[in-house]
């Protein structure tokens, strides 16, 4: 029992959930709301989910006590009711499932410090400034969870607190009870980088009560506290509690400053994104604003003196991101292409990328095409390495330019054949093969760019050679993972597959990127 009282008692006898799974079996799934409500008070565990996968949300049906007087209602009426009163209970009946949903988040989060805690060995060494016990635990625990190294490192820190002997104790209790959701416990957690245990304390008992103050102690029914106003009150009680934390969060934001791509599901659509403070942001798209509606405004002069319908023209936010990119790409020219120092681009922006190659600064970016596709004679998908797939049209025009490097590629198993030249420096042909072949670190998950990343021999060096069969990319810190951590990986050279095997026999294997998508079977 905590000193929230979570676990009040509705005065009545629990129900015995292994006989009600029994009696839900016989019934063919179908359950009436009065039986919901009481398994709702009762709170979840773990007898409550073979009681919940029982049930068909199709048969849940309300009690007599739910339903009118039939001789006082309408038939009409009387089936609006119970339809009305089914559609109540499916509704318990999802309060129970994302309760139940809560209890699982907080027994991983108890296991995941239970498996944390014993692994990881406190007085590991350290090589090079790389934890060798924490970041094995780490990389295990993302392969489990299906999760990046960062996001799993997270959520190791936040089991350290959010577990029954944890400084957030009550918080695991209200999660394990459904009382809180899962991504509010994890919000809490992370509330208390660089506080003081007693701090923490402070901050979880003037919040936490806020937060299940609208779920009945007795019936448990309520709504839970939303993220948004679980921010705000951790927000709140921070500033009260804890106020110079205000200037070391913005120091610490300040050094987050950068820029990173995000390659989008779309087509050919690639996200750029900026941090950077307030000020500069403002400043930054005001002025980009400004160009925008300049270029804008003598694209539409020029469309309408030349008699055109003016419903080409581009919309305000396409001329945001022309004139950025052609700011960016051209920094340092005056001209591009006739273009004027205001950075006014061209609409036909896939035409302008090839047409005004020669002035734009040059990127060392491949393009892996296979023969067929370059021949024209198919029109399957070419690559960008490590970006993702690229029309098939634009890929040939590229790859017919002397400035881009060309990568042909067997077009059914996708293994790359050729550099697609025969004069190169044999360590720079090597190494721009491995780049192509594989775009990204073999580690299964990691989205680091391979011409980023450090070559490594699968086979330690002088034992192995160094030739593209023993050579893959890793990035820095799986790397030293492999290297200090004694992980084990293997390649098969037929599939392009990696497998990894952690130090307590973990397997995850890395597909290889260009593995053709087989064609669906004819229905």
């Amino acid at each position: 029992m905590s000193n929230l009282d979570l676990c009040a008692s509705t005065g009545e006898l629990p129900v015995d959930l292994v006989a009600l799974r029994d009696e839900v079996l016989a019934a063919g799934g179908a359950i009436g709301n009065d039986m919901l409500r009481s398994l709702l008070a009762m709170g979840p565990s773990a007898h409550m989910a073979t009681v919940l996968e029982v049930i068909d949300p199709d048969l849940v049906h309300p009690d007599v006590c739910d339903l009118p007087d039939p001789d006082v209602v309408s038939e009409h009426a009387m089936q609006v009711a119970v339809r009305e009163g089914a559609d109540a209970g499916r509704l318990i009946l999802l309060q129970l499932c994302k309760r139940q949903e809560a209890w699982s988040a907080a027994l991983s989060t108890r296991m995941t410090n239970a498996y944390a805690t014993s692994a990881m060995d406190r007085s590991g060494r350290e090589t090079s400034r790389f934890d060798v016990s924490r970041s094995g635990v780490v990389a295990e625990v993302g392969l489990v969870m299906g999760v990046h190294g960062s996001t799993a490192d997270v959520k190791i820190t936040q089991a350290g607190l959010l577990n029954p002997e944890g400084v957030l104790s009550t918080t695991h209790e209200a999660l394990a009870q459904g009382l809180v959701t899962e991504p509010v416990a994890r919000l809490m957690a992370d509330a208390m980088d660089g506080l003081s245990f007693e701090q923490m304390a402070r901050v979880e008992a003037m919040v936490l009560p806020r937060l299940v103050r609208h779920i009945d102690p007795i019936t448990r029914e309520g709504a839970p506290a939303g993220y948004s106003y679980a921010k705000d009150q951790l927000t709140r009680a921070l500033h009260r509690i804890a106020p110079e934390r205000a200037k070391e969060k913005h120091a610490r934001a300040m050094a987050k400053r950068g820029v990173k791509i995000r390659i989008l599901e779309e087509d050919g659509l690639a996200q750029i994104c900026l941090w950077t403070t307030k000020v500069q942001g403002i400043s930054f798209y005001e002025r980009i604003n400004e160009m925008a509606e300049a270029s804008q405004a003598a694209e539409r002069k020029a469309v309408e003196e030349a008699g055109h319908d003016a419903g080409s023209v581009r919309t305000i936010n396409q001329c945001r991101a022309d004139v950025l990119v052609e700011l960016v790409l051209n920094a340092g020219n005056t001209t591009s292409n006739g273009k004027d120092q205001q950075g006014q681009a061209t609409h036909e922006t896939a035409t302008a990328v090839i047409e005004c190659g020669n002035s734009f600064p040059r990127v060392n970016v491949g393009v892996l095409i296979d023969l067929p596709t370059l021949l024209a004679l198919r029109d399957n998908p070419a690559e960008l390495p490590g970006y993702g797939p690229l029309d098939p049209e634009l890929a040939r025009a590229l790859a017919a330019d002397n400035a881009w490097r060309r990568f042909l590629h067997d077009p059914i198993t996708g293994q790359i054949l050729d550099l697609g030249h025969t004069k190169y420096e044999p360590s720079r042909k090597l190494r721009e093969f491995i780049h192509a072949r594989d775009p990204k670190c073999t580690y299964p998950g990691c989205n680091h760019q391979a011409r980023r990343s450090q070559l490594d021999h699968i086979t330690p060096w002088p034992q192995g050679p160094t030739d593209r069969s023993n050579l893959h990319p890793l990035c820095v810190h799986h790397h030293n993972l492999k290297t200090h951590g004694n992980w084990q990986v293997t390649r098969d050279h037929d599939s392009g597959e990696t497998t990894w095997t952690s130090p307590r026999g973990l397997t995850a294997k890395a597909p290889h990127p260009y593995t053709p998508m087989p064609d669906p079977p004819p229905f």
